[in-house]
């Protein structure tokens, strides 16, 4: 599907939203971006921001404005009442919009009967145990930030908990399933997805 000409990418969701709360330079939104723990929750990497701002203030989303301190070296940006209004529009979809991650376990899964079973396992161990590192990560943070954080951070933080509670079940439930499986391989075998089809009805994507 072709991207549509207004769209807006998370790290110039991010930016929007977040230069909406006062006029900052470029270091003071990584700093942000750090106290957020951006990296959790979106796919956005820091080095990509001075490119953001650059499309953003020839698109007019954003402006340069002085520096409180007037240093003429530092790039002060602040959002434009037109990038306000474009990202409140995108907020409003992105939010009511239903889940659409992609999660990088379900590519393995659809994928790894190119593996031996015993492999396949042992890579499960392995996410199983990032996982419960993450998963104990997460819940200090959120001890240790305490009051430090508005109540959406709390939120953010008790998703990314529930969340990696969640996957670490998954993938214990993967395990066994995988162990079990009477044959390993392909589910379909060397059948051409056509006749496999035909023969079926399976319904398809649309």
């Amino acid at each position: 599907m072709a991207r549509r000409p207004d769209a807006l990418s998370r790290i110039e969701i991010l930016v929007l939203s977040t230069l909406a709360r006062a006029p900052m330079h470029g270091y003071d939104l990584k700093l942000e971006f750090r106290y957020k723990h951006v990296r959790w929750w979106a796919k956005c990497e820091h080095g990509h921001l001075y490119a953001a701002l650059a499309r953003l203030e020839r698109r007019g989303d954003v402006r340069r404005v002085p520096s409180k301190g007037g240093d003429s070296r530092r790039r002060v940006y602040a959002v434009t009442a037109a990038g306000l209004r474009r990202v409140r529009r995108w907020l409003g979809e992105l939010g009511s919009a239903g889940e659409s991650s992609y999660f990088d376990i379900d590519l393995f899964l659809a994928s790894a009967h190119v593996l031996e079973r015993g492999e396949a396992i042992a890579v499960l161990e392995e996410r199983q145990a990032a996982l419960q590192a993450q998963h104990a990560e997460a819940q200090a943070l959120r001890e240790n930030m305490g009051t430090f954080v508005p109540v959406v951070a709390q939120l953010v933080m008790t998703h990314r908990i529930e969340h990696l509670a969640a996957e670490v079940a998954f993938v214990e439930r993967a395990k066994e399933a995988l162990r079990v499986e009477a044959a390993w391989g392909p589910f379909l075998g060397a059948e051409p997805i056509r006749e496999f089809v035909r023969r079926t009805g399976v319904p398809l994507e649309p």
